[in-house]
């Protein structure tokens, strides 16, 4: 039974009543529309189809510090079957660029090495990861810029990023301590002479009271190899007490020819202590002055702190400046 006669059957099965005559003339219409499809696909084309780019191969000891473009444009030339079959089935399949083939040509520029490739010159290369029916016409861009930068190393410190609420009457006890406190990173020159620290992954504590340790992941920077991966934070706590001290004023700038009284001539301090650090606090780990260079700009010396030990919290001292006499000597 032919397909008209089959279609016919199943109209009338369901009920479906449609003129011969416009049902003949429909299938006209499809079977001519096939046949001109089917003749334009066997046409030639021109197109242009967007290709991913792998780059393999790099030269050893040398860091790539360009960004490469991730695709290049290829204008090509195919039958219409060729361009169907050939976005269907390797739409996604990448060109493959050796690199390190081309690295004999880089020239050395401020400690940078770069090479241009004319994508031009290796047409035939990139051609033949093309099936043999398609023919490559242009490229686009027309050149890649490749820059290197040698391997260097270099020991840097780490520095712990660390959010935390101490709970009340609780001090540090040391400063973070980090271990190891310093790491070995490798990476292009101008990175690495660039960086003062690594620092880790963001640890979140949120209120603490005792003692804590834990591993926390180094941040990872791109193009930087860290010798580690991981470091063990900790902070120390214990409780802390209010000290109080008198502590003498001292004077800079003074002429040899002056003597200067200070009305008063020590400061009361007060701050906050670690109990383990209490008796470790003397006057001489505070310098409290006044710069003679104030003088006559009023009635009054305002005092400056230009020393305090590193592990003590919120000093405080009164007054924050002094009346004062100058007398010739």
């Amino acid at each position: 039974m032919s397909m008209k006669n089959n279609l016919f059957a199943y109209l009338q099965k369901h009920h479906i009543h449609i003129d011969r005559h416009i049902l003949s003339y429909m299938m006209c219409v499809v079977i001519a529309a096939i046949l001109w499809f089917l003749n334009a696909l066997n046409k030639e084309y021109t197109s242009e189809i967007t290709y991913p780019v792998k780059y393999t191969d790099f030269p050893k000891g040398k860091y790539l510090v360009s960004t490469l473009p991730k695709s290049i444009s290829l204008e090509i030339k195919a039958t219409g079957f060729s361009l169907l079959r050939y976005r269907i089935s390797t739409s996604f399949l990448p060109i493959t660029l050796d690199v390190n083939g081309y690295s004999n040509h880089l020239l050395e520029k401020n400690n940078i090495l770069e090479y241009t490739l004319q994508l031009k010159n290796i047409k035939d290369k990139i051609s033949n990861q093309l099936n043999s029916d398609i023919k490559l016409l242009d490229i686009k861009p027309q050149e890649i810029d490749f820059k290197f930068s040698y391997a260097v190393s270099r020991k840097v410190p780490v520095h712990p990023i660390v959010d935390y609420k101490l709970k009340k009457q609780y001090i540090l006890k040391n400063k973070i301590n980090v271990t190891p406190d310093s790491i070995l990173i490798t990476g292009p020159a101008i990175i690495v002479d660039t960086l003062k620290y690594i620092p880790t992954e963001h640890w979140n504590i949120g209120e603490i009271k005792k003692d804590i340790s834990k591993d926390i992941q180094l941040a990872q920077i791109p193009g930087i190899t860290n010798s580690i991966q991981d470091v063990r934070v900790t902070l120390q706590l214990e409780r802390f007490t209010e000290a109080q001290k008198s502590v003498p004023i001292k004077v800079i700038g003074l002429p040899d020819s002056l003597t200067i009284r200070l009305f008063p001539a020590s400061v009361d301090v007060t701050y906050d202590v670690g109990l383990s650090m209490y008796d470790r606090v003397s006057d001489k780990d505070f310098n409290f002055i006044i710069n003679y260079k104030d003088v006559g700009k009023s009635n009054f010396l305002p005092i400056q702190v230009t020393q305090s030990p590193s592990f003590i919290k919120n000093l405080a001292f009164s007054p924050q400046k002094v009346e004062y006499i100058l007398e010739q000597k």
